[in-house]
């Protein structure tokens, strides 16, 4: 089965990001990794009528250390976890 019509949004920064889910609201869906969301658009059992892809936003894309912890950003990748010593170190 194939998704119902949405309107796909594809901010490059965070201002943009927050600016298109405000203008959108309840109507929208955020997409990021896309695991769940993706099957559950092609089921039909999620049916936004706007797309709000965030992975273009490299603002949310960190791994940050300091002696209080480690901030991981919403579009890190586990892999970049993984390898960052300095969050090893703080864990």
């Amino acid at each position: 089965m194939k998704p119902s019509a949405f309107r796909y949004h594809a901010p490059t920064s965070l201002a943009e990001a927050l600016d298109a889910l405000d203008e959108v609201g309840h109507d929208g869906k955020v997409l990021a990794g896309g695991q769940s969301l993706i099957p559950m658009l092609n089921m039909r059992l999620a049916a936004p009528a706007h797309l709000v892809d965030i992975n273009g936003v490299a603002e949310l894309s960190y791994v940050r250390t300091d002696p209080g912890g480690v901030a991981v950003g919403a579009l890190a990748r586990h892999a970049e976890v993984e390898a960052d010593a300095a969050a090893h170190a703080v864990v």
